[in-house]
C-alpha cells in the first residue's frame, strides 16, 4: 500500500512540474490528426490470472486503446450499434468510431472527429464548455441525443451528427454544480401505445446535485429533451455509498444497467455496476438499484464512464470503457464482460434495440419504464 502512494504521489508531483515547462517553451505543437486507433490486449486481474469473475460478471476479453491523435481520450459515454460497431463520445465533444475485430484484436474503419457543433465558448481554448457527459441513440430515425454540463443543457443531432437539430438550456438543470451534469442519460422503449415516429420518453441523471438521504438529481422528460417545451420531472437517484454514476443503459426486460465509480486516495479507483427497476421510480421519490459487481485492484480498473451491452445468442455481454482524463498516468480501457445469470432463472423479454440486453435478476419481468406516472 506504502508503494502505491508513494507512486501516486510521484506522479502528481511529476505532472505539476511538467507542465509549466510546456507554456516556458511556446504553445503546444500541431494536433497530430491520426484516425488510427490500436487495441492491446489486457489481463483482467495479473495477481491471480485465473480469476475472472466478480459478482455476476465474467471477464471475456479487454483492450488497452491508444492512438497518437491528439483528440483521443478522455471518453465519457459509448454506444453499441450493430455489426459490432461502437461510438464513444468524450468529455471534450470529440466522436470516437470503430468496428471491433475481436478475433484479430483490430479496430476497424476508425474515425475521430469533434461535434459538429456545441455549447458557444468564448475561444478554441474553452472547449471544455463542449464537456459531453452522456449519449443515446435512436436507431430507427439516427438521431442522437448529447447531454452537456457546465453548459448544462440537451442537444439533438441528425444521423451520422451531420447536423445540430435542437437545443435545450434545461431550466431544472442550470442549478446542478458545474461538474455536476447530465452523466448519464437513457433513451427508454417505445410504449405500446406510442404512435409511429413519437418521440420517447428519457431519463437524465446529475452526478453530483443534492437530492435528498443521500441521493443525485434526475429527471423525467415524457418527450424529447432536446425541445424547449418539454419539462422535466425531478426525481432522486441514490447510488452505491462513497460513488458516484458515470453512466446508464437497458436491459432488454426493460431495467436499467448503471454503472459508478470512486476514487480513494489509499484504495485507488473502483467501480460498481447495479441493476435498477424502472417501475420503482416516480417524480418526487428517492430511486436505488442493487449491486451485481465491484472492479477494484487488483482487477485491472480505470475512471470507468462508459456502459454499453450487447447480445450474443443467450448472453448478455456489458461493455465498459474508462476515461484517461487526457493524462499519461490513466488508461483507455475497453473491457467486455458476460452478465451471469441470478439466483433465480427468467425468460428473456425482447430486446428493444441496440443499447439493449439480457438479464436474469428476476424471477419476474420488470414492468418497464411505461408503468412510471406521467
Amino acid at each position: 500500500m506504502a508503494t502505491i502512494v508513494i507512486r501516486i504521489f510521484a506522479c502528481l508531483s511529476l505532472f505539476f512540474f511538467l507542465v509549466p515547462v510546456t507554456y516556458i517553451h511556446g504553445p503546444p505543437p500541431a494536433k497530430n490528426d491520426s484516425q488510427y486507433i490500436q487495441l492491446e490486449p489486457i489481463s483482467f486481474n495479473a495477481e491471480e490470472p485465473a480469476r475472472t469473475k466478480s459478482g455476476r460478471l465474467e471477464f471475456l476479453r479487454g483492450w488497452k486503446m491508444t492512438s497518437d491523435n491528439a483528440d483521443f481520450g478522455g471518453v465519457s459515454s459509448m454506444l453499441a450499434l450493430p455489426d459490432d460497431r461502437f461510438i464513444m463520445l468524450s468529455d471534450a465533444g470529440v466522436l470516437i468510431g470503430f468496428t471491433l475485430d475481436e478475433k484479430q484484436g483490430l479496430a476497424k474503419r476508425p474515425f475521430i472527429a469533434p461535434l459538429p457543433d456545441g455549447p458557444p465558448v468564448e475561444n478554441e481554448f474553452a472547449r471544455q464548455n463542449w464537456d459531453a457527459e452522456s449519449l443515446a441513440h435512436d436507431p430507427e430515425t439516427g438521431q442522437y441525443w448529447v447531454g452537456y454540463e457546465r453548459y448544462h443543457g440537451v442537444w439533438r443531432y441528425g444521423p451520422s451528427f451531420a447536423r445540430k437539430e435542437a437545443e435545450h438550456p434545461v431550466e431544472l438543470m442550470q442549478k446542478w454544480p458545474k461538474n455536476g451534469g447530465a452523466e448519464a442519460m437513457l433513451r427508454l422503449p417505445d410504449e405500446e401505445d406510442a404512435e409511429p415516429g413519437e418521440t420517447n420518453r428519457f431519463l437524465i441523471f446529475s452526478e453530483s446535485a443534492d437530492y435528498a438521504k443521500g441521493g443525485h438529481q434526475a429527471l423525467i422528460f415524457d418527450g424529447d429533451p432536446a425541445e424547449a417545451t418539454v419539462e422535466p420531472k425531478l426525481f432522486g437517484y441514490r447510488p452505491p455509498k462513497g460513488y458516484q454514476l458515470t453512466d446508464a443503459t437497458l436491459l432488454p426486460d426493460g431495467r436499467a444497467l448503471l454503472l459508478h465509480r470512486r476514487f480513494a486516495p489509499l484504495e485507488g479507483i473502483s467501480a460498481i455496476v447495479s441493476i435498477g427497476d424502472l417501475s420503482e421510480i416516480a417524480a418526487g421519490k428517492l430511486w436505488t438499484a442493487t449491486r451485481i459487481a465491484m472492479l477494484k485492484p487488483p482487477m485491472r480498473v480505470d475512471n470507468m464512464e462508459g456502459l454499453a451491452v450487447t447480445v450474443e445468442g443467450d448472453d448478455t455481454m456489458v461493455w465498459i470503457v474508462s476515461d484517461d482524463n487526457f493524462n499519461g498516468f490513466q488508461e483507455t480501457l475497453l473491457m467486455k464482460f458476460r452478465l451471469l445469470p441470478g439466483k433465480q432463472k427468467r425468460k428473456k423479454a425482447q430486446a428493444p434495440g441496440p443499447q439493449a440486453a439480457g438479464s436474469n435478476e428476476k424471477a419476474e419481468a420488470s414492468p418497464g419504464f411505461s408503468s412510471i406516472p406521467k
